[in-house]
């Protein structure tokens, strides 16, 4: 059955700053540990997502603190809701090799990269550029160890209120979220896929590939 992949979902061993001795993570474990998002970023119509959760019970993503002790002064990482999060990736950082704090338990965080698609413009999308950016994503997989197949898209929406895409060809197929906010849509869903076009009822929150 096919599943959405959490590309790269690295666990991470951040230390947790205590009381008295702050335990730290070299800020060049962390940047190598991200190297797909470098890998991602030479595919024009791919984005990388990176993405943070805990595993210690009841801590929400926006509960977590990561901070970059550089030289240069305290840089802080903050955490989405969704857990999303942008680490600086520098060269010059990862020279300096600073120590990277966070205020969970060592060992309980997990760091993630996805690819995902560059957003449409506006709300409705071509499936040639849809395409397109698969392509990339084909590529991008093949080389994944072990590699994937990508069998089309998953949309997510924000979770708690409706959201729908519909598919238009010569006739309209209408996708409902579930109640997660995410709609899948194959590549086989598609017989015309020079003409074929996506219509969102509102912004999606990003666009992955589905993989299996």
């Amino acid at each position: 059955m096919a599943a959405a992949l959490i590309g790269w979902m690295l666990r991470v061993p951040l230390a947790a700053a205590a009381a008295g001795a702050a335990a730290t993570t070299p800020y060049a474990a962390l940047y190598d540990a991200l190297a797909p998002a470098r890998s991602i970023a030479a595919y024009d119509r791919l984005i990388a997502i990176e993405h943070v959760g805990s595993s210690a019970p009841g801590v929400r993503p926006e509960d977590i603190r990561i901070t970059i002790r550089a030289k240069s002064g305290a840089i802080e990482v903050p955490v989405a809701a969704d857990g999303g999060l942008e680490f600086p990736l520098s060269e010059a950082l990862r020279a300096e090799n600073p120590p990277v704090e966070t205020n969970q338990p060592k060992g309980s965080l997990a760091l993630g990269v996805n690819a995902a698609l560059r957003p449409p413009h506006g709300l409705v999308a071509p499936w040639r550029e849809i395409a397109a950016a698969l392509k990339q994503a084909d590529a991008l997989y093949a080389s994944a160890s072990p590699p994937h197949t990508v069998r089309g898209i998953e949309v997510r929406f924000a979770p708690g209120a409706p959201a729908t895409l519909t598919l238009g060809e010569r006739s309209e197929r209408l996708f409902a979220a579930d109640a997660d906010g995410r709609v899948i849509v194959l590549r086989d869903d598609v017989v015309d896929a020079e003409h074929a076009t996506l219509a969102f009822s509102r912004p999606p929150l990003r666009i992955l590939p589905y993989v299996e």
